[in-house]
């Protein structure tokens, strides 16, 4: 009985730690421009705009694919095919990230550094030759919905 209190306690300590460890939620990108929402699609984690700062692009006008030029920011999965690292709660792995500003994907891991910062890195080939950001988590309240413009 004493082995499996113990081993319960044990347990729960580690799916505790799993869901502090958690990239699901909102986080606002280190030049505070926007805020993606990172949730499940499917086994993956993927991203999507959900709040835009005032003025801020509306339109995504340099998407490598002409048919999807045009489309509004907000709303735009940006983030996808992120796979949590095994052996870890911490970091994901082989994922892809689109930049709008210059309308180029990279290859993109991420990791969460503390419970409420999240460090994005994009890079082409190998991580060594990437940049990295430091990603708030952010309450809903303080960044509501953005609402899709018209495509354009």
């Amino acid at each position: 009985m004493k082995h499996l209190f113990i081993t319960t306690l044990l347990l729960l300590g580690i799916s505790n730690v799993a869901h502090a460890a958690s990239p699901h939620g909102l986080w606002l990108t280190e030049n505070e421009r926007s805020v993606i929402r990172m949730h499940h699609c499917g086994d993956n984690v993927c991203g999507k705009i959900v709040w835009i700062v005032k003025g801020g692009l509306q339109h995504d006008v340099k998407n490598p694919q002409e048919n999807l030029r045009g489309q509004p920011m907000c709303g735009l999965q940006i983030m996808q095919g992120f796979l949590q690292k095994p052996n870890t709660f911490k970091e994901w792995v082989g994922g892809k990230i689109y930049k709008a500003d210059d309308g180029d994907i990279y290859n993109a891991n991420f990791k969460l550094v503390e419970d409420n910062k999240l460090k994005v890195r994009g890079y082409v080939g190998l991580p060594m030759f990437g940049k990295s950001q430091t990603w708030t988590r952010v309450n809903a309240k303080d960044y509501p919905t953005c609402v899709p413009a018209q495509k354009k």
